[in-house]
Order: structure tokens, then C-alpha cells, then sequence
């Protein structure tokens, strides 16, 4: 879905609030730019902000000042020096109620536009499919979809229903992050050889490892 592009646009979902779509948005964009990709990180959560919250944000101006007023994101980015991994966040103005036609609008295409030119990957942190339909309205600007799900706490029949609701989402999708996992109530599930019944000795082992090296470090 995504071979053709110069730049890639992702946007991080989930169906419902508190999945941890956020922690994977950073993760992933961090993970990006660790690899020396050009990679921008939107919080492009309007209504919640918790990815600029989580992040220590406290600006003054945002994703959602830069559209209005037609600027670039070089205007309310901010480039982390060790990284070079560089964000955007959203500032929470009380309870604005345009957020999905902002997304959607012809201003926040020339945003994306004008980054796409700067970047690799364009990681964009967007408000949960359940409640709202901002998701649906930037969807359009999207190369590819990742989906995070809680692990024991969204029925897998929500989910099923929510993609079948939402098609030209679904049809977007291009991986899915089974977030919150307990990974000792996986092995249950997991085949009898499967690796999911060997992670305590995995950890276990790293776990060794790490204090040998602290050891030789001391």
C-alpha cells in the first residue's frame, strides 16, 4: 500500500481511549528516527492531547495554529538535538468542536504537503475511531493505518465492527499492535512449541546479561 511513496504518512489509531495509541506513535517514530530516517511526529489528537502531555509539551502554539494561520511545521516544531526526531504537538484551546473538518481541510493538505517535502516519515498520533470521526476525515492525507488494541480489554468483535463500519480505514491498514499484553497469560494461548511459553527464560537471560555487564562496568 505504501511501496510507491517518496514519504509516508502514518496515522496511529485505536478504537477506543486509553489503548496506548500514543506510547506506539512515539515509539515508532523514535524507533524511525534512531535508524537515521527523516521522521516528524504529529500529535494530531485535538480534543486529547496526550501525546504532547506525555511528552512534556508546553507550547504556546501547535498543529492546529500552523493550519489556520497557512504556515509550515517548521513554525511550531520542535527537533530534539540527540535524535533529530522532530515533533509537533497540539495545544488544547477549551473545547473546540471543528477538529475533524480541520483535519480534513485544505489547509492541513498543504501542511502535510510541505512536510512530506522535509520528511521520510510523517507519524501522525490521531484520536481514538470509537468516538469521534477525525480519524475518517484526515484519513484521505494517510499512506497507512497502524491499529493498536488493548490486550484483554477491547472485544475482538468491537474491533471487527468498527473496520467493517469504516472501510476506506480498514483497507488502510497496514499493521496492527496488540498493546498492554500480560506475557505470562500468552503463553496459554500460544501452540505447545510455541516461543510465547519461553519469554520468562528470555527476560531472565537479558536480565543476566545486563548485570554481567554492570558488573564489569563497576
Amino acid at each position: 500500500v505504501m511501496e510507491d511513496k517518496g514519504s509516508r504518512v502514518i496515522g496511529v489509531v485505536s478504537v477506543l481511549p486509553g489503548e496506548g495509541k500514543s506510547t506506539v506513535a512515539a515509539n515508532l517514530a523514535g524507533l524511525l528516527a534512531a535508524n537515521g530516517a527523516r521522521t516528524l511526529l504529529i500529535d494530531g489528537d485535538l480534543r486529547n492531547p496526550g501525546l504532547s502531555r506525555s511528552l512534556g509539551m508546553e507550547a504556546e502554539h501547535g498543529l492546529m495554529e500552523a493550519v489556520v494561520n497557512g504556515q509550515t511545521w517548521q513554525s511550531v516544531g520542535k527537533v530534539d538535538r540527540q535524535t533529530k526526531l522532530a515533533i509537533i504537538p497540539a495545544v488544547l484551546r477549551g473545547q473546540f468542536s471543528h477538529t475533524s473538518e480541520l483535519l480534513g481541510s485544505a489547509g492541513m493538505r498543504r501542511f502535510i504537503e510541505n512536510a512530506r517535502e522535509t520528511f521520510e516519515y510523517v507519524i501522525v498520533d490521531l484520536p481514538p475511531l470509537g468516538p469521534v470521526v477525525d480519524a475518517k476525515a484526515f484519513a484521505p492525507l494517510v499512506d497507512g493505518f497502524v491499529l493498536v488494541t488493548e490486550w484483554g480489554r477491547t472485544p475482538r468483535a468491537m474491533v471487527r465492527s468498527m473496520l467493517e463500519q469504516e472501510p476506506y480505514i480498514a483497507d488502510k491498514i497496514v499493521g496492527a499492535v496488540l498493546n498492554k499484553v500480560e506475557l505470562k497469560k500468552l503463553a496459554k494461548y500460544g501452540s505447545l512449541g510455541g516461543s510465547e511459553r519461553f519469554f520468562d527464560r528470555y527476560s531472565s537471560y537479558y536480565l543476566e546479561k545486563s548485570d554481567a555487564r554492570a558488573k564489569q562496568a563497576a
